[in-house]
């Protein structure tokens, strides 16, 4: 598919959905801060209510799984991109050194989909916080 577009169409392309992942990592920062606020609540609530304490994790479980795909899913968009420029190159088309550069940064041999170890780290941090602060004990 991306063999009869241009560079300049593939940055445009690129940089549309680029702002919709932008978008989507300000909800997702959002929504953090909101699963963070829930627990906090319900943490600081006198009463021992075991409704809010599941809805409250499962709230906070989904946040963080929906987090965490949308990181996944830019970085494999980032990852067809590069590989894309790569097959144009290949075809005899030239291109920009800056679009060498994103090849050389983010191309991949085949469709690797692993995963990045440091989002998974930063995701299940979070997710610690927001359930620590609902299930560990009060002192």
């Amino acid at each position: 598919m991306m063999e009869n577009l241009t560079e300049f169409q593939v940055w445009s392309m690129f940089s549309s959905f680029s702002i919709a992942f932008a978008l989507r990592a300000i909800g997702s920062t959002i929504a953090i801060w909101l699963a963070l606020r829930i627990a906090s609540n319900i943490r600081a609530s006198e009463e021992d209510n075991m409704i809010a304490k599941v809805l409250g994790s499962v709230f906070g479980v989904l946040v963080v799984y929906a987090a965490f795909y949308w990181q996944m899913a830019y970085l494999g968009y980032r990852e067809n991109i590069a590989n894309g420029l790569s097959e144009m190159a290949a075809n005899g088309a030239t291109l920009s050194a800056g679009a060498m550069e994103f090849v050389a940064n983010f191309s991949t041999a085949s469709a690797s989909g692993t995963t990045n170890i440091l989002l998974i780290i930063f995701d299940l941090t979070i997710l610690a916080m927001i359930l620590g602060s609902i299930w560990m004990a009060k002192k």
